[in-house]
């Protein structure tokens, strides 16, 4: 999957790309260092949203094109709960943008299908030692596995639907500053905090969580 959004990154003034899948919940990127995993995560629940609407208004739907002052974004529907999304410079070639991402379509509902076939081969395999940083892998062992549905469920009573895509972006983030223990909890939970950013939400967030502590 990675290599397909390269070629669409390498194109002239694209800033990045990404896909995300529903099920399995999965996202593939190629964007800058730093990009906000919030904002990656809107955009998505945004085009499903969007996309979802084909069935009850008998659209068909399944391309859409926004520019903004300093941003253009093309996204397109893969398959049902797979879409991609490009980022692109406002003065962006849009003709070829849209034709190479047109072009790559085929392969990439291909390789979405393997990988909803057989979701584990998409992950990276664990390290020798044991200590997996991978989600994937992670996800399915505690003490993440007991702690991940608390997490979320608490974390959409904060921020609403998006939180499933936000949950996971938090958490692949603390897994690259460390193992997978429980000691290092209260570090995943202060990350979550920082993505509330409300005062009073973030301490019902706290106190929703504190069995996990």
């Amino acid at each position: 999957m990675d290599d397909l959004l390269q070629e669409i990154t390498m194109l002239p003034g694209v800033k990045g790309a990404f896909l995300a899948m529903s099920e399995p919940q999965l996202v593939f990127s190629d964007l800058p260092d730093g990009y906000p995993p919030e904002t990656m995560a809107q955009i998505e629940v945004a085009m499903e949203r969007i996309f979802k609407m084909n069935e009850p208004c008998k659209l068909t739907v399944n391309s859409v094109e926004m520019l903004f002052d300093d941003t253009m974004m093309l996204a397109k529907q893969v398959s049902e709960g797979c879409n991609l999304v490009i980022l692109g410079e406002p003065d962006s070639n849009f003709a070829l943008l849209n034709m190479t991402s047109t072009m790559l379509l085929g392969e990439l509902r291909s390789q979405a299908e393997r990988i909803r076939r057989d979701p584990p081969a998409a992950a990276p395999a664990a390290t020798g030692d044991g200590d997996s940083r991978d989600f994937e892998v992670v996800r399915e062992k505690d003490p993440l596995k007991s702690a991940l549905p608390v997490l979320e469920e608490s974390l959409a009573r904060a921020i609403g639907p998006i939180a499933g895509m936000v949950t996971r972006e938090t958490v692949e983030q603390w897994l690259q500053e460390g193992s997978c223990q429980k000691a290092r909890f209260p570090e995943l939970i202060d990350a979550f905090c920082r993505e509330i950013d409300d005062p009073a939400m973030e301490k019902e967030f706290r106190a929703n969580v504190a069995s996990l502590l």
